[in-house]
């Protein structure tokens, strides 16, 4: 091994080549991959969907849901199935188990359900897909005093043109109605010329077609023949012959009926800043770089902007790249602070040359670490990058350990070459066991389960490679760069003024250094092994006064912590059938509180606080939108974080002060940006088959919620449907020769609409539907006038054949594996509230009561504690694991069963010292806060394998024991001391960032870096205790064994490891590799 070490150290040709070929794989890699804002992962969720024109949610959920339910009951792969039945549509989103392929399940599902014969005739063909997640790039918006239909077609046009451009695939229309031809009948008009609904629907049927009509061949060619008679606008149709007389007396349809050409009846109406707008939203695929999606943007804009009239506007609502760049631009500058504090640190106790290689295994690791990333298919984005300043300073530390033991055997008087192997050798088990435990840490995030884990997947795998290139680096690079280093006690009369200067920094430092292990360390470490008992009582006393801690709730846990963007929306919900005029009303006070917010709140940079403001009737801002009258969104577009000075957490309660009251209405939910997967802090899901106990208990729960201070936006998913009109047939309506199905075929056609047809005009789908005028819709009254047709021809007033009864509907109808439910969820002010202790409380005493006032009534967490309940589930396992991995790498190198277990004694010390860095700080426990505990373990052992390698090599030379221990903490003194340093200092920039972005992942880094700091401590001076205490021990094994007390060094196994058991006196010591007994 060290031929292999010396011909790597000689050859710093070699080396260089390398470690060019690493930066230039890192550069290229940079420049190629994908950059977004946070790592693409599939759901693992299916949707299906059925339209069900004009069916109410009941009907729907008997025909199309409930048939859904029973085809793919019990199919492999299916973790969990909800159904949705609302008014013409039912839907179900299905949640497919980790360890299976989607696409395979997404097939299963897609023959079962096309295999359903038995769905009603009139509903549509069943959609399935796998749901997928759309990552927003930009937000366009069209704005102008123009017509709704002008700005359509505009923002057609634009949305055409931005396809066209080069890296950019996904572009959607939003807020705006779809194209909808209405032929509007009057009951007076069908009377007059005694027509029904079917007739004019046959009519414009069989005089809209083109059809083929076959071939003509003659001899010169082949004729193509087709009928043409399609029509395509509202005017094309008047012309359509609906009836005409033997004397030529000809009724067109635009003599009998009004024809709108225009849009959809239930209106969608977006404004922007008080105008009428028209949204384009720019989506990226997983192939596509944001980044390059948002400049090629910019450049349009910029360009179509000389080109529109005045009065038209096109313009950016937000740019998500806004947030990618500053957290880029917030990570990197980070990422450079830390990495410019382990270069000054390593400066100050080490040699000038010794400590530039030692940092520079920073950018190599970094740098190499990416070219593995980018070969593996990964990304630019917060999570990768957050990894890599995590990193920063864990990776110097093994080059810290191997260039401080170059560097003390140069001060020894020996040759560079000679120095840097005999330096690799001394350190390099124990510097490759601690890689290896850090590594083996590292690996349970990789199967954290849920969403969560896959959120967070690329983490571990980014760690994992630097640390890999890290540990080759400084095992090979390192020594090649370190075999021409100066004599650290040559004269230094040759400098000049300021390298002489600097190097009296750098022996000030290391006269301080060896003062304090002198002065203080060592008569600290005398009295702490003489006094070892009492050492191990105060670190267990500090151990259960942190379980203390955390136990009685003074240290608080939320899953995720709140992201801070520049968003916030206000989305309000009101029954259905809420007429829209209710809705827009509602929506105006809510932009005119966020104006009067506004006025009240000083921001930091004294800019106004919100920059944009965009309201929507008719349609909701969610992932997935809501639609129709009763829905309605107002959208903050708020200042830079940083030039705000507050979280949109605090102003979102604030608005909502603000608004008050609003009278009729269902739900008013306030969001923010979201920092990862979606879930409200409380929702709980009530599951039973009785719908009125179920709403009972809902009542009762939200109920019970609003006694909890800092709890707000209590609410159900289950909203009160339309009232109904109810139609049945009277038994004298039969001797007319009236059935039911004539009965509610005509009422459908008069008031939902008889579609007539579908035209594809350019891009559009459009419905032609032929009812009753909109007047007639819209009065009651008139219900008088209706006339039911007999196949006889004959026409009865609708009240002499049906009973008329009016009831309340549903809107929605929910089931979640096979039972109704409703979903209450709530959102909690951190500052007043913690979720987990409010589900601790109810879980404890509330929900039991609940079950047993309700039975059959079935109780799920959701949201957060469903997203904790998948993460720790699989940690449960991983963490373990990962201990017992890392406990069996200790072992196998000690050749020891007892001193790992002194080594892992660290690791509870480690998370300790955790806890206290949040307290300290003032942060909650989250679930980042956890990974980075995990994490943890294996880095706060390293420090321990190295002090104890080293004692062990003492004890191996024969030293006394007690005199093996102090020099052994001596000697790594430095090395553990700056190992720690440079891992806080190189997370310190990161967790004393104020910015609000980076606070989500700045818990995981305090984990470590108080973790470690904690930890440090600990191994410099309980470590030896432990060692003394197992001493102890071991007397006491021998003294009952063997009737004696032998001498300390007799019982520690150590002492032989120079020994050559396949010498032929055996006993006989070899010298050691390296000489490790100075």
């Amino acid at each position: 091994m060290k031929r292999v070490l010396a011909a790597f150290a000689r050859n710093t040709v070699f080396a260089n080549i390398i470690l060019v070929m690493i930066f230039i794989a890192g550069y290229i890699a940079t420049a190629n991959m994908i950059r977004e804002t946070f790592p693409e992962f599939s759901l693992d969720m299916i949707t299906i969907s059925v339209p069900y024109p004009g069916a109410d949610p009941e009907e729907v959920e008997e025909g199309i849901s409930r048939k859904i339910e029973e085809a793919i009951e019990g199919l492999e792969g299916i973790k969990q199935y909800t159904t949705q039945s609302s008014e013409g549509l039912g839907s179900a989103n299905i949640e497919v188990r980790e360890d299976y392929d989607v696409d395979e399940v997404l097939d299963r599902v897609r023959t079962k359900v096309n295999a359903i014969s038995t769905f009603p005739v009139d509903a549509e063909k069943p959609v399935i897909s796998e749901l997928l997640l759309k990552d927003v790039v930009t937000l366009l918006y069209l704005s102008g005093d123009m017509s709704e239909r002008r700005i359509k077609e505009w923002s057609e046009q634009v949305k055409d043109e931005i396809q066209q451009l080069p890296n950019i695939s996904q572009v959607e229309t939003f807020g705006a109605r779809d194209y909808e031809i209405a032929i509007e009948v009057s009951e007076e008009r069908l009377r007059q010329y005694g027509l029904a609904f079917s007739d004019v629907t046959d009519a414009v049927r069989r005089s809209s077609l083109n059809l083929a009509g076959g071939t003509i061949r003659t001899r010169e060619e082949e004729i193509r023949v087709r009928t043409m008679g399609r029509k395509y606008t509202g005017e094309a149709l008047a012309s359509v012959v609906v009836m005409a007389s033997p004397e030529g007396d000809v009724v067109t349809l635009g003599r009998l009926a009004r024809i709108d050409d225009g849009f959809t009846e239930d209106p969608i109406a977006a404004t922007i800043n008080g105008e009428p707008a028209v949204l384009l939203i720019v989506y990226k695929t997983p192939e596509e770089d944001a980044l390059v999606i948002s400049k090629t943007i910019h450049r349009y804009i910029d360009e179509k902007q000389q080109q529109i009239p005045k009065g038209a506007n096109i313009e950016i609502l937000y740019d998500n790249t806004d947030m990618l760049k500053a957290r880029i631009d917030l990570l990197t500058r980070n990422g450079i602070i830390g990495l410019c504090i382990v270069f000054l640190l390593l400066w100050c106790f080490l040699n000038a040359r010794l400590s530039f290689w030692a940092g520079m295994g920073i950018p190599i690791s970094i740098a190499g670490a990416l070219a593995i990333l980018w070969a593996m298919g990964g990304t630019i984005n917060m999570i990768s990058l957050f990894g890599l300043i995590m990193v920063l300073g864990i990776v110097v530390d093994d080059a810290i350990v191997v260039g401080e033991a170059i560097y003390v055997h140069r001060m020894q008087g020996k040759t560079a070459l000679r120095a840097a192997v005999d330096g690799v050798t001394e350190v390099g088990m124990p510097v490759i066991a601690a890689v290896l435990t850090t590594i083996v840490a590292f690996m349970p995030l990789f199967y954290v389960g849920g969403i969560m884990g896959k959120f967070i997947s690329i983490l571990p795998a980014v760690v994992i490679a630097c640390l890999v290139v890290s540990l080759v680096e400084c095992l090979f690079l390192l020594p090649a760069h370190l075999s021409h280093l100066p004599p650290p006690n040559r004269p230094d009369d040759r400098e000049n003024k300021l390298v002489r200067r600097l190097s009296r920094v750098q022996q000030t430092t290391s006269r301080w250094m060896v003062l304090f292990v002198d002065r203080v360390y060592m008569p600290f470490l005398s009295k702490a092994l003489h006094w070892r008992y009492i050492s191990l009582a105060t670190a267990i006393t500090v151990l259960m006064l942190t379980v203390g801690l955390v136990r009685s709730g003074i240290i608080k846990f939320e899953v995720f912590p709140k992201l801070d963007g520049f968003v916030m929306t206000a989305t309000a919900a009101f029954p259905s059938g809420t007429p829209p005029e209710v809705t827009r009303r509602a929506i105006e006070e809510i932009e005119a509180s966020l104006a009067r917010l506004e006025k009240t709140i000083q921001t930091r940079s004294g800019d106004p606080l919100v920059q944009d403001r965009l309201t929507l009737v008719g349609q909701t801002l969610s992932e997935i939108p809501q639609v129709g009258p009763h829905y309605g969104s107002v959208q903050a577009i708020l200042l830079d974080s940083d030039a705000r000075g507050i979280h949109t957490e605090e102003l979102m309660v604030l608005w909502e002060k603000e608004i008050g009251t609003l009278p009729g209405i269902k739900s008013l939910t306030f969001a923010g940006m979201e920092a990862g997967p979606p879930g409200d802090p409380i929702e709980v899901w009530l599951q039973g088959h009785d719908m009125d106990d179920i709403l009972l208990a809902a009542d009762e729960l939200m109920e019970r919620l609003r006694k909890f201070d800092g709890v707000y936006q209590i609410r159900t998913d289950f909203s009160p449907g339309k009232n109904e009109m109810r139609l049945n047939l009277k038994p004298e309506a039969r001797a007319l020769g009236i059935t039911v199905e004539d009965l509610a075929r005509q009422i459908y056609a008069g008031y939902y609409g008889d579609e007539a047809l579908r035209l594809q005009r350019g891009r559009d789908d459009i419905r032609v539907k032929v009812r009753y005028t909109a007047g007639e819709r819209s009065r009651l009254s008139d219900l008088d006038q209706v006339r039911i047709r007999t196949a006889s021809g004959f026409e009865v007033p609708l009240m002499s054949v049906a009973d008329v009864t009016f009831t309340p509907g549903f809107s929605t109808i929910t089931r979640t594996d096979g039972m109704r439910r409703v979903a209450v969820s709530a959102g909690v002010d951190t500052h007043k509230a913690n979720a987990n202790e409010i589900f601790t409380e109810l879980s404890a005493n509330y929900f039991p009561e609940l079950k047993k006032r309700h039975p059959g009534m079935f109780v799920a967490l959701q949201g957060e504690q469903k997203k904790m309940r998948e993460s720790f589930g699989s940690l449960f396992i991983g963490f373990p694991l990962a201990v017992l991995g890392i406990f069996i790498v200790i072992a196998t190198m000690f050749r020891s069963y007892a001193q790992p277990f002194v080594i892992m004694f660290t690791v509870p010390f480690g998370i300790i010292g955790a806890v206290f860095g949040h307290l300290l700080m003032g942060y909650d426990l989250s679930i980042m806060s956890i990974f980075g505990m995990v994490a943890l373990t294996g880095v706060v052992v390293n420090d321990a394998i190295v002090l104890i390698e080293r004692i062990n090599e003492n004890f191996a030379c024969g030293m006394p024991f007690f005199e093996a221990i102090l020099q052994g903490g001596t000697r790594r003194f430095r090395a553990i001391f700056l190992t720690t340093l440079s891992t806080v200092g190189g997370l310190a920039p990161l967790i004393l960032e104020t910015d609000f972005q980076a606070k989500f992942l700045i818990p995981m880094a305090l984990s470590i870096a108080a973790g470690v700091a904690f930890a440090t401590i600990l191994t410099l001076v309980l470590i030896p205790s432990l060692l003394a205490i197992l001493n102890d021990l071991r007397l006491l094994v021998h003294r009952i064994k063997h009737g004696r007390w032998p001498r300390r060094l007799e019982v520690e196994p150590a002492r032989n490891r120079h020994e050559d058991p396949l010498a032929d006196d055996y006993g006989q010591a070899h010298t050691p590799s390296v000489d490790v007994c100075n």
